[in-house]
């Protein structure tokens, strides 16, 4: 990219945290080094890290108070940044980048998920057809105005027609910001860990249930979860009728900065991803994958043909069937009993990472939307 210029940029998202892996690590971390890059996120007040400019954003407990009003005040915030290029990654904020086009502003929707399909894997949602009706609506008008940026290439079927510019930016791993985590060998441990927003659909539970399994046949197992855990899921955990036989070995470790979070996952053995089988997640890479190889961990994931592709096809971990503890129990006594395979796991999934899914793969693809925006 070029020397840094003088020109804005600005990234906003109501839902996300303000140090969301693909957002600020990847995209504001990188753009930062060209541009002036503010982000208008949820977060606890106004800093700058790493050349990134934060700007708080209320966090809304309430979803449908956050669809009504959250664009509007996202939009005064925006506003006032003054910038050239406003980069939305919630599709609930297409109205404030409506406004923002007829100011003049250049926009960017960055689809993280296809929200089309999930809508119908989102029990909260009562009158789901009528919800897709009201997102076409908007992903029309935003596909006709905006620049749409894709996460994955499964998206691309859908918006290819719909798109009158688009790009796909991989949310591939950064290596060399995960490099100092790296593991050096497999301790035999069975220490397993998980990263990321903990919900039910993540096989929170199903992992606990393969954990008793794996206590009552002598083995010592815990698990490391870092990420914020909703209460109602918490509730469920306290309910299990073995809570008491297994709570010793949860350990909760809330919402982390990455770098903390792999700091904790450098000492594990075991890398968890999973996902219940929903349209959605079955087509789209957990950024949490690439991760875990990125410093070695031997990987137990769900058995969809996407992620089969990369831990199988090279031999990075096991793909089961998400909704099976006994699998997942199965899983992870064959790495916690063969050491030599298990480092050679954690070997495979490293020079994987670093010769098919790095993120320096995606750096020019998102250097020339923000290059054809800007000039």
């Amino acid at each position: 990219m070029p020397q840094r210029s003088n020109i804005k940029v600005c990234h906003l998202s109501s839902v996300h945290f303000a140090l969301d892996t693909r957002i600020f690590y990847r995209m504001c971390r990188y753009l930062a080094t060209t541009y002036h890059v503010s982000l208008i996120a949820v977060h606890p007040r106004r800093e700058t890290i790493d050349g990134v400019h934060i700007i708080p954003f209320r966090r809304f407990h309430n979803r449908k108070l956050r669809v009504a009003i959250g664009w509007l005040m996202m939009f005064f915030k925006a506003i006032r940044v003054n910038a050239k290029v406003y980069h939305l990654h919630d599709p609930e904020l297409i109205p404030c980048g409506l406004l923002l086009r007829l100011l003049g502003k250049q926009v960017i929707l960055d689809i993280h998920e296809n929200i089309a399909e999930d809508i119908f894997d989102k029990p909260w949602i009562r009158h789901q057809k009528r919800a897709y009706r009201v997102f076409h609506f908007f992903e029309v008008l935003a596909c006709r105005f905006f620049y749409i940026i894709l996460a994955e290439t499964s998206y691309e079927k859908r918006y290819h027609k719909l798109a009158k510019r688009y790009a796909t930016v991989l949310n591939y791993c950064d290596v060399d910001f995960f490099r100092p985590f790296a593991k050096t060998g497999y301790k035999q441990r069975m220490n397993l860990y998980y990263i990321g927003i903990i919900l039910e659909n993540r096989g929170i539970l199903q992992i606990i249930e393969a954990m008793r399994m794996l206590q009552m046949e002598g083995y010592d197992p815990h698990f490391h979860c870092v990420g914020e855990l909703y209460s109602d899921l918490e509730r469920k955990i306290r309910n299990l009728p073995y809570y008491q036989d297994i709570r010793e070995h949860l350990h909760f470790h809330g919402r982390l900065r990455l770098e903390n979070g792999y700091a904790i996952a450098s000492g594990m053995d075991i890398g968890l991803c999973i996902i219940w089988p929903m349209k959605n997640s079955m087509e789209s890479y957990p950024t949490k994958l690439f991760e875990y190889m990125a410093i070695g961990l031997p990987i137990i994931t769900s058995d969809f043909d996407l992620y089969r592709r990369v831990v199988t096809d090279h031999e990075c971990g096991f793909c089961v069937d998400p909704l099976n503890p006994a699998d997942l129990k199965n899983a992870i006594k064959t790495i916690h009993m063969d050491v030599k395979k298990s480092e050679l796991m954690g070997e495979n999934g490293k020079s994987t990472v670093k010769n098919f899914y790095n993120w320096e793969s995606q750096k020019p693809v998102l250097s020339k939307v923000y290059e054809e925006l800007t000039h």
